[in-house]
């Protein structure tokens, strides 16, 4: 493909047309528009690098608007790139072709990030290559229409992303990144090295019994909140255990998928404290799913605060006596309310967003522990009826 050549006199009127001046270092946030051939040129990424600034970069193909975010510091060597992406939505197959014009490779891995015309109804999605080869896996966020979300390390060729066949009881997890921003240990380095409690467990390892403890099922029969103000539970789903009656075992080992991330605050960086920029993966993803070990009885604070503190990530809760559980305010040093008057913290289990308090969860076997960040108070991460944080 012949490029196309931008002189410096078109590159100053695309930055005076955008509201765009990179100068204002790691604080800055800006968006730019994707010229029609999708060539940007070398200086614009050689000044995004210089400030280590944070820049969208948007487009549209077939009515699909989508957008590129550009962490400066993850540029290792500026060059022109093309970063035209050519679209086509299957809404009725839960899917979409991704076609990349650019001949070579990127060099670093850019998030993207594809805003949909319909709504898959799912938490995570799998990008495969044209050989139908997984090659890494997407979060679903947005409230009306789903977002697709995942870093691009791979940024030449035809690809097509799919959602995944979630269950209400067992979610299907996405492969995730493993490099972020944030840089957390990896469970394979550091567990295994300061906690055996926390060593993974290797994937040929026979499953435990099912975790036991005072957790029961509700019937569903409940019609008034309990005296923690918590609205009845959904028939099937476990009740909440307080603190206060749980018993640990800790001669009794069980395994759990666990993760975090942050990838809404990704298609809400406008709305960003500034501030926060430089605590943000690049790619959303704080912890990538990772199973870990814990002991009967414990909670999914529990397991929150031990995980946090062998990865060496900020994590910061505070007990709030009216729901009897741990509110956590932030995580990563992201806090609620960091990314709007609607953001904050949710956690998800085997795909369900419990209405109560995270300390009141008491986790069983092969149970999946999902820590999202919402922008939308629940609306963009398929949990618009809980609370935010609990």
């Amino acid at each position: 493909m012949k490029r196309i050549k931008i002189f410096p006199v078109f590159i100053c009127i695309m930055f005076l047309l955008c509201g765009c001046d990179l100068k204002g270092g790691k604080n800055y946030q800006g968006t730019m528009e994707i010229p029609e051939n999708g060539i940007v040129d070398v200086s614009i990424f050689k000044q995004i690098k210089d400030d280590s600034a944070v820049v969208t970069f948007k487009g549209n193909s077939n009515g699909c608007d989508y957008e590129w975010v550009i962490f400066g510091d993850d540029i290792p060597e500026p060059k022109t790139l093309n970063l035209a992406v050519e679209i086509n939505e299957k809404q009725e197959e839960r899917s979409s072709g991704l076609s990349f014009r650019s001949e070579d490779g990127f060099g670093f891995a850019p998030v993207l990030s594809v805003h949909l015309n319909s709504n898959w109804d799912c938490q995570n999605a799998t990008v495969y290559d044209s050989g139908n080869k997984a090659v890494c896996g997407a979060s679903v966020t947005g409230s009306e229409n789903s977002i697709i979300n995942f870093s691009v390390d791979n940024s030449v060729g035809e690809f097509i992303v799919r959602a995944d066949n979630e269950s209400e009881n067992a979610p299907i997890i996405a492969e995730t990144p493993t490099e972020t921003k944030a840089s957390p240990v990896s469970t394979e380095t550091k567990n295994t090295k300061t906690d055996p409690y926390l060593t993974p467990v290797e994937p040929d390892t026979p499953n435990a019994v099912t975790g036991g403890g005072n957790r029961v099922i509700s019937d569903g029969s409940a019609t008034e909140q309990d005296k923690y103000k918590t609205d009845p539970v959904p028939e099937g789903r476990p009740m909440p255990v307080e603190p206060e009656d749980t018993q640990i075992d800790s001669s009794k080992t069980y395994t759990c998928t666990f993760s975090i991330e942050c990838s809404t605050i990704l298609n809400n960086l406008a709305e960003l404290n500034p501030e926060k920029i430089d605590v943000l993966p690049a790619d959303g993803i704080i912890l990538p799913a990772c199973e870990v070990q814990f002991y009967e009885g414990e909670s999914v604070y529990d397991v929150l605060q031990r995980i946090c503190k062998e990865n060496n990530i900020h994590m910061e809760a505070s007990w709030t006596p009216i729901y009897n559980s741990a509110y956590v305010e932030g995580i990563n040093n992201l806090y609620e309310f960091d990314c709007g008057s609607l953001s904050g913290w949710m956690y998800r289990v085997n795909g369900w967003y419990p209405n109560y308090g995270c300390s009141r969860y008491q986790l069983t076997d092969g149970e999946t522990v999902e820590w999202r960040y919402t922008c939308d108070l629940g609306n963009d991460v398929g949990g618009g009826y809980a609370v935010s944080g609990t």
